[in-house]
């Protein structure tokens, strides 16, 4: 039986993932590349699209690579994007042992020989983003965070402990499609709005990846030290997107990233929360490709 800590530390889309059935609708035309990249334990499902330098893109917790649908095919236009659904997730298994999701996307790069790229990541996708970098600095041209995870850092918030006792007990009872509401009710409607308030393809599309995760987890390890005594390491280019209406604690990430690297920028979109890319696709491409074009080449 997995530990009540493994299940918050899921919930809280800081590192957790497990093996779900077969999404459908992942990939968005004949233009894409798609394959399974076999790396060890890990079975590792990628679609690839667009041509010039590399640009990887990671999914949050209990989400796959479809939650960039917004963003796949605009960032296409100009760079070589690479879009993958992390282990426990989407089309790519779970590995039978402890893991870890930064040696994954290592793994991974070599696969698809990648010396070097930009990665963007949101929530889980931002904790292995910040991982891979400092394990890697090297192959990290500039980094994109949205909304943050962040290996070692304790989600406390008088806003995230709200309503855990529920969360847990009704995980317990196996009680899935409560927990998949109440996921969304932290990550995607946030703390300061009612559901009606979201748009409600939104909803549905974050209802649709996390109910077909939730019910069979594992999380990826953490680095030892772990991130978050680690950030003063960080020295490359980093662009960290917040939605104004995340939890303070995406917030207080996001403001210990900007003083750790003196490379960091912050932008903060309003009238989001955590999934800010599928809520704000617009202002987040453009916000994203004007970080992008200043980097050129890499």
């Amino acid at each position: 039986m997995r530990s009540v800590c493994s299940i918050v530390a899921l919930l809280l889309v800081i590192g957790c993932g497990g093996p779900a059935p077969e999404p459908t609708g992942l990939i968005s035309g004949e233009e894409v590349e798609t394959g399974y990249a076999e790396l060890g334990e890990s079975r590792i499902y990628y679609e690839i699209k667009g041509e010039g330098s590399p640009l990887i893109l990671i999914h949050g917790g209990l989400l796959d690579g479809r939650m960039w649908d917004g963003q796949f095919d605009v960032l296409a236009e100009g760079y070589r994007v690479i879009r993958y659904d992390v282990s426990g997730h989407g089309r790519s298994a779970t590995p039978p042992d402890a893991f870890y999701d930064h040696e994954d996307l290592h793994r991974l790069m070599g696969a698809l020989e990648i010396d070097r790229a930009v990665i963007m990541g949101l929530s889980l996708g931002g904790r292995i983003a910040i991982d891979f970098a400092l394990e890697y600095p090297d192959k990290v041209a500039a980094m994109v965070v949205v909304g943050p995870g962040l290996g070692g850092f304790r989600f406390d918030s008088e806003e995230v402990l709200e309503g855990r006792k529920e969360l847990i007990d009704s995980w317990g009872k196996g009680e899935w499609d409560r927990v998949v509401e109440l996921f969304q009710r932290s990550w995607t409607d946030g703390p300061y709005r009612s559901p009606e308030e979201v748009d409600p393809t939104v909803r549905e599309k974050v209802r649709m990846m996390s109910r077909q995760t939730i019910e069979n987890t594992a999380e990826g390890r953490t680095m030892d030290p772990p991130a978050v005594d680690r950030l003063t390491e960080l020295k490359m280019p980093m662009l960290v997107v917040v939605g104004e209406l995340d939890m303070p604690d995406i917030h207080e990430i996001a403001d210990l990233l900007l003083t750790a690297d003196p490379n960091a920028e912050k932008v903060v979109i309003e009238g989001a929360a955590h999934m800010v890319n599928m809520e704000k696709p617009e202002e987040f491409n453009r916000v994203v490709l004007e970080f992008l074009e200043e980097l050129q080449p890499w």
